[in-house]
């Protein structure tokens, strides 16, 4: 049972990774996007860890499809269309990238040994997040927000419309 919804769930995943990837419209692009963020939350109650499927869902679902709609809605979509189909060019060169890229996943899948859990953790799985997110991981989690903050600002500037 378990495998049938991992892969009803990985399937889902793959059908929204290619909408966000392939569609043309970016409101079609922001749902096929939110479909990938409830798979991946799917995945993470799937695996029991409830904490990061509510913050995949409160961070990504709200305030990242927030953003995206809002930088949607500010941009002339006038200087949008003259640059449309320059991305082939780019897509070619990343083509190596990702084609190394996957192999060396594949290889780490196939000849890798992974982690098997000892036993049931004694601590619940929000404290022991908690205490790593603000013991070991303070910095990041600080510059992650900074980054995500002047990436806004920059968004707004480029959407206002020029005088």
């Amino acid at each position: 049972m378990e495998w049938l919804i991992f892969s009803f769930l990985t399937l889902w995943l793959l059908i929204s990774v290619f909408g966000t990837l392939f569609l043309k419209n970016p409101v079609h692009v922001i749902l096929a996007f939110l479909s990938v963020i409830l798979a991946v939350a799917g995945m993470f109650l799937h695996l029991g860890a409830e904490l990061l499927a509510g913050l995949q869902l409160v961070i990504y679902a709200v305030a990242i499809i927030v953003f995206y709609v809002l930088v949607i809605t500010t941009i002339p979509w006038e200087k949008v269309k003259r640059f449309e189909g320059i991305y082939k060019r780019e897509a070619l060169i990343s083509l190596p990238f990702l084609l190394i890229s996957f192999g060396a996943i594949s290889y780490m899948v196939l000849n890798g040994s992974f982690y098997t859990s000892k036993g049931v953790p004694t601590e619940n799985n929000i404290i022991s997040v908690g205490k790593s997110l603000f013991t070991n991981y303070l910095f990041p989690f600080e510059v992650a927000s900074v980054i995500l903050l002047v990436a806004m600002i920059g968004a707004i500037i480029l959407g206002r419309k020029e005088d």
